[in-house]
């Protein structure tokens, strides 16, 4: 007999196993008789309930809704590693009903408490708790200061293989990893901080497209605002200045400064290009966006106008009537019920000297329903 399998130790008995099953369904209040035949067939097909994790990821995602629970108390109680391939493919929707007096609690308490010290919300606290800590800790065993970087490396090979395997991607993952490793490296479990989320590219490769005379006042421009603006807003100045950029290389190749823009030739031809500008789905880009668009390169002119740069443009090019008007939507009218709350208590009241009844639906004064608002030219007030 071999001597790593002679000071192997031995698996828990199943009847152990489900009394301490017994003890936490009576604790957390959860569970049926359904759950706990369900729990006692799966301790007697699998007396060490580790096996069950060599399963196919088929069959140990076929688990009914009866078996789950008992599933979840026994990654909750370090009984069961599940896999990296269960743990990404499952939703935990009860692990924190489970976690009342579970050996993952101190843990998942103390990574909480380090994310709000660090400005998170208990809402995004809450979140990467379950989504990542809670599957590292069931996983490896072990508690939340031995954790290491190849348990999240780990973790992160799982996602990409489930989205290699599924097409489901994992961008909610890697989101919450990038703060579980800022919390991590707070809690000096991990050595280093987190990497940027988004590592912006360099200007000059952001201006691609856009014609050299015109790049380097674009480039300089976006500089200068990285003193004063946070990255992400440049970076949206980035993109909008580099449509138009680029726009100005194809309808006026020979373009060699900003001094030389023409309102009609460039800027009102700019403003028609934009109603027909589709994002990179192909779909038209909206009102919101065009408005943006527009106010990033009024915004560029007007400054570089005001520093004094030499080829800025000699006179206002873009004009506050230039940028679309956003839809209005009108207001959304009170439910019937709340409609007829209201009339009633407006016809009971002493105190109301002005109402108006409004149709409502088609618009028409022959209407039948209608709708009580406040006249807007004689408000209701107090002559009592």
């Amino acid at each position: 007999m071999l001597p790593a399998t002679a000071s192997a130790p031995a698996a828990e008995p199943p009847a152990s196993v489900l009394a301490a099953y017994a003890d936490h369904r009576a604790r957390s209040g959860r569970g049926n008789v359904l759950c706990y035949r369900a729990a006692r067939q799966f301790a007697h097909r699998w007396p060490d309930v580790q096996d069950w994790a060599g399963l196919p990821l088929a069959r140990r995602l076929a688990a009914d809704h009866n078996l789950r629970p008992f599933i979840t108390f026994l990654m909750v109680s370090r009984r069961l590693r599940p896999g990296w391939d269960y743990l990404v493919s499952r939703k935990l929707s009860s692990l924190w009903r489970d976690l009342d007096g579970s050996a993952l609690q101190p843990d998942l308490d103390k990574f909480m408490t380090a994310a709000r010290e660090l400005g998170f919300s208990q809402r995004v606290a809450s979140a990467v708790a379950s989504q990542i800590i809670a599957r590292l800790l069931i996983q490896t065993g072990r508690d939340l200061g031995e954790l290491a970087e190849r348990d999240l490396a780990e973790l992160v090979d799982a996602c990409r293989a489930r989205q290699a395997g599924t097409g489901r991607g994992w961008k909610h993952y890697r989101s919450s990893l990038h703060t579980a490793r800022q919390v991590l490296f707070h809690l000096q479990v991990l050595d280093s901080p987190a990497p940027p989320a988004q590592v912006m590219l360099p200007m000059e490769s952001r201006m691609a497209g856009v014609a050299e005379p015109l790049r380097g006042s674009f480039v300089a421009y976006l500089r200068r605002k990285s003193a004063t603006c946070r990255p992400k807003t440049v970076s949206a100045i980035a993109t909008r200045l580099a449509h138009f950029g680029r726009f100005l290389a194809e309808t006026d190749p020979g373009l060699e400064s900003l001094a030389a823009l023409d309102r009609r030739a460039h800027i009102e031809a700019y403003l028609a290009a934009t109603t027909a500008a589709v994002t990179a789905a192909g779909e038209p880009i909206t009102v919101a966006d065009r408005a943006r668009r527009i106010s990033a390169v009024a915004c560029f002119l007007a400054e570089i106008t005001e520093w004094g740069w030499p080829d800025a443009p000699p006179r206002k090019l873009v004009f506050r009537s230039d940028i679309p008007r956003l839809p209005k939507p009108l207001p959304r009218y009170l439910p019937v019920d709340a409609d007829r709350r209201l009339g009633e208590a407006l016809a009971a009241s002493p105190r109301t000297r002005c109402c108006c009844s409004v149709p409502a639906g088609c618009g028409s004064a022959n209407c039948s329903t209608s709708r009580w608002t406040a006249c807007m030219r004689c408000p209701v007030r107090d002559h009592g």
